[in-house]
C-alpha cells in the first residue's frame, strides 16, 4: 500500500506543483489589481480634494470614476489570472461577439450614461435643484443617476426623465433670479397716475419681504430693489398697456416675491380707483325698426 501511495504521489506532483504555481500568480495578479485599485483611488480622492468644488458634484464624480476604475481593473485582472490556466481567445473571441450584439441593442443605454456623466460633470443641477426640463416638466430633482433623472412636481407626480432625451434644462437654483411681474391697464388711465400706484405697492413688498432679495455691495441697500421696469407694451394688446416690474431675489424667493407684487398691485389699483384691464365683449342692440331680424351685434372692448 505505501508502494501505491508514493508512485501515486510521484505521478501527480509535477502537476500539483503547475497548479499551485499558476495558482500562485493569480493571487498575485489580483493583489497587485489591489493594490493599483487603492493607490488610483487615493490619487482620485486627492485630486479632488485640491478642486475645492462643490462636495456633492465632487462626490458624484468620485463615486463615478472610482466604479469605472474597479471595473475595469478587476476585468482586466480577472482575465489575466484566468489565462495562467486555461487559453482565454476563444472566450474573448466569444465575449466580442456577444458584446457587438448587445452593443447594438443598447445604443439609447450607453446614450444615456454618456450624457448623464456630462450632466454631473458640467454641473448642469444637482440634487434638490427646481429645475424645469424640455419646456415640459418643473419640479424638484430627487435623483440624479447616470441612466436617468427623476423630477418630482409641485403636484407630488414624479417624472423618471432618460437622461438622453434631456435637450434643455432651466435651472432655479443658480445664485441669483429676476422676478418679472407685468400689470396691464386700459388706455383711459392716466400713466402718471398708474406709475405712482405701483411704486407704492413695489416699496410695500420691498418692506416686507426684505429678506428675499439680493443685498447689494457691501451689504448695503438692495441690488435691485423692487421697481417700475418701465411700459414694455402698447401696442401688441388691444386690452391696454402694459407696466413691467421686476426685482432680483434668492432663488428660493422668486415665487412668492411675484406673488406678492400681484396681490399688493391688485389691492393698490382697487384703493386708488385705478382700474386693470380685462378683455370684455360690448353688445350693440339694433333699435325698432332696424335691421331685419332685430338681432345685435358683438364688439370685442379692451378694459372698457
Amino acid at each position: 500500500m505505501t508502494v501505491d501511495i508514493t508512485h501515486l504521489w510521484q505521478r501527480l506532483q509535477p502537476g500539483l506543483f503547475i497548479f499551485l504555481e499558476k495558482l500562485f500568480w493569480a493571487a498575485v495578479i489580483m493583489v497587485a489589481a489591489l493594490i493599483l485599485y487603492r493607490l488610483l483611488s487615493g490619487f482620485i480622492h486627492r485630486i479632488f480634494q485640491v478642486t475645492k468644488r462643490d462636495p456633492q458634484r465632487e462626490k458624484t464624480l468620485e463615486t463615478l470614476l472610482g466604479s469605472a476604475l474597479r471595473y475595469l481593473i478587476y476585468a482586466v485582472a480577472v482575465m489575466m489570472a484566468l489565462d495562467r490556466f486555461v487559453d482565454i481567445t476563444p472566450i474573448l473571441a466569444g465575449a466580442g461577439v456577444v458584446g457587438l450584439a448587445i452593443g447594438f441593442g443598447a445604443q439609447s443605454l450607453v446614450k444615456d450614461i454618456i450624457t448623464g456623466f456630462f450632466i454631473i460633470f458640467e454641473d448642469q443641477f444637482h440634487v434638490g435643484d427646481l429645475v424645469e426640463i424640455n419646456g415640459q416638466v418643473t419640479g424638484t430633482v430627487e435623483e440624479l443617476g447616470l441612466r436617468i433623472t427623476t423630477v418630482r412636481e409641485w403636484s407630488g407626480k414624479k417624472f423618471y426623465i432618460a437622461n438622453s432625451e434631456i435637450k434643455t434644462i432651466r435651472n432655479y437654483n443658480r445664485d441669483e433670479l429676476r422676478a418679472i411681474v407685468t400689470a396691464t391697464f386700459p388706455f383711459e388711465e392716466d400713466p402718471r397716475r398708474i406709475r405712482a400706484v405701483l411704486e407704492q405697492a413695489c416699496r410695500e413688498v420691498e418692506q416686507e419681504y426684505y429678506e428675499a432679495f439680493i443685498p447689494g455691495p457691501g451689504g448695503q441697500g438692495l441690488a435691485e430693489a423692487p421697481h417700475i421696469y418701465g411700459v414694455s407694451d402698447i401696442d401688441k394688446s388691444d386690452k391696454g398697456g402694459q407696466f413691467t416690474i421686476t426685482a432680483r431675489t434668492w432663488p428660493g424667493s422668486l415665487w412668492e416675491v411675484e406673488r406678492a407684487l400681484r396681490e399688493k398691485i391688485w389691492q393698490a389699483c382697487k384703493d386708488n380707483g385705478i382700474r386693470l384691464a380685462y378683455p370684455t365683449r360690448v353688445y350693440v342692440g339694433n333699435q325698432p325698426g332696424e335691421g331685419d331680424d332685430g338681432v345685435g351685434s358683438f364688439m370685442g372692448a379692451g378694459g372698457r
